[in-house]
C-alpha cells in the first residue's frame, strides 16, 4: 500500500509539474489569452524536470527547471536566480489502514470417486503355523588323559680349558707414497715497465704444497721484448723461507737485439722441493737488472710442471 501511494503521489506531482512547465496563460486583466501549443518554439528554451542520485549541482539545469533526487526522494524546483531551492520530501506520511476485505464464501466440495467393485477389501486368513521339529541329543563330553612323567635332566659337561693369547705381531713398514701425477699449469701472464734496474714483480707458481711432501718440478718462462738488449734475472724460493729447495736452474740472462725488431727468449727452472711441516708454496721472481723495461716493456708467459715424488719421514 505505501510503494502505490508513493507511485500516484509522485503522478501527481509529476502533472503539477508540467502544468508550471507551460507559459503562463491567463493574463491579470479578466480576459483569457489563447493557451500556447505544446513543444519547443524558435522563441524560447522549455523548462524540463531532471534527476539525478543526489542533490543538484548549481550548475546543473536553467532557470524554471524542476528536479528529482531518485536515490532520497526528494524534489526541488523551480530553479531561480541560478540557484535551487530547498528540496520537498516525495515520501508521503504513514497512512490509515485499510479494512480487510469480507471473507469469500467456501467453494463446493467434489463428489467422492467410484470405487471399484471387483476388489475385494476382506483379508484372507493367516496359515497354520508348522510344527517345530525335536532338538537332537548332545553327545558326552571324553574325558582327559592321563599327563606323562616328566624326562630327568642330565648332568652338565666340565666347561673346557682356556686357550693362550697369541702374541702380537711387529707393524710392518709403511709402504711409499705413491706418485701424485704429473700438474701442468699455465703462468697467468704478466708485464715489466720499469727504468729503476733490479727491480721486477714476484710470481706464485705453485700456490699449495703439502706439507711433510717431496715434488719435483719444472717451470719454463718466455720473456719477450722489441727493442733494447738488456739482462732479466729470474729466481726462485720457498714462500716460507725455509731451505728446502735445490734446484740446478738458470737463474739469468743477457740478451742482445742488435735488429730492433720483437725478441724472445726463454728461462728454465727445475729442481726438487722438499716441504717441512706447514703448507709451503714457490716464489718466482723476475727482475729488470738495467732497467730498460721502462721504454720497452718485457712480456711473460709460462707453464709450470709439477710432480708429487715421496714423504719426507
Amino acid at each position: 500500500m505505501k510503494t502505490q501511494r508513493t507511485f500516484f503521489r509522485l503522478i501527481s506531482i509529476f502533472c503539477a509539474l508540467s502544468l508550471f512547465a507551460v507559459q503562463p496563460g491567463f493574463a491579470a486583466t479578466k480576459s483569457v489569452n489563447k493557451l500556447k501549443s505544446a513543444g519547443r518554439t524558435a522563441n524560447s528554451i522549455p523548462n524540463t524536470i531532471l534527476n539525478g542520485v543526489q542533490a543538484p549541482l548549481k550548475s546543473v539545469g536553467i532557470n524554471g527547471d524542476f528536479y528529482i533526487d531518485t536515490k532520497n526522494l526528494n524534489i526541488y524546483g523551480p530553479k531561480k536566480n541560478n540557484a535551487w531551492p530547498l528540496p520537498i520530501s516525495l515520501r508521503g506520511t504513514a497512512g490509515v489502514a485499510g479494512t480487510d476485505g469480507r471473507t469469500g464464501t467456501p467453494g463446493v466440495a467434489g463428489t467422492d470417486g467410484k470405487t471399484i467393485t471387483n476388489t475385494s477389501t476382506v483379508s484372507g486368513s493367516a496359515g497354520a503355523t508348522g510344527a517345530t521339529g525335536a532338538t537332537g541329543i548332545t553327545g558326552p563330553a571324553g574325558s582327559t588323559g592321563p599327563a606323562g612323567a616328566s624326562g630327568s635332566a642330565g648332568p652338565a659337561g666340565p666347561p673346557g680349558p682356556a686357550g693362550s693369547t697369541g702374541a702380537t705381531g711387529s707393524t710392518g713398514a709403511p709402504g711409499s707414497s705413491g706418485s701424485l701425477g704429473v700438474v701442468v699449469s699455465d703462468l697467468t701472464p704478466w708485464t715489466i715497465s720499469t727504468a729503476s734496474p733490479g727491480t721486477g714483480q714476484v710470481i706464485t707458481v705453485f700456490p699449495l704444497l703439502t706439507a711433510n711432501k717431496m715434488y719435483s718440478f719444472t717451470i719454463m718462462v718466455n720473456a719477450t721484448r722489441a727493442r733494447y738488449p738488456g739482462e732479466i734475472k729470474g729466481t726462485i724460493a720457498l714462500t716460507s723461507g725455509l731451505n728446502g729447495l735445490r734446484s740446478s736452474s738458470i737463474t739469468s740472462y743477457f740478451t742482445t737485439n742488435l735488429s730492433g725488431t720483437v725478441h724472445t727468449s726463454e728461462i728454465m727452472f727445475y729442481g726438487t722441493i722438499s716441504v717441512g711441516v706447514d703448507v709451503d708454496s714457490i716464489q718466482l721472481t723476475v727482475l729488470d737488472v738495467v732497467g730498460h723495461s721502462g721504454t720497452d716493456a718485457i712480456s711473460f708467459t709460462g707453464v709450470s710442471w709439477l710432480t708429487e715424488v715421496g714423504s719426507i719421514t
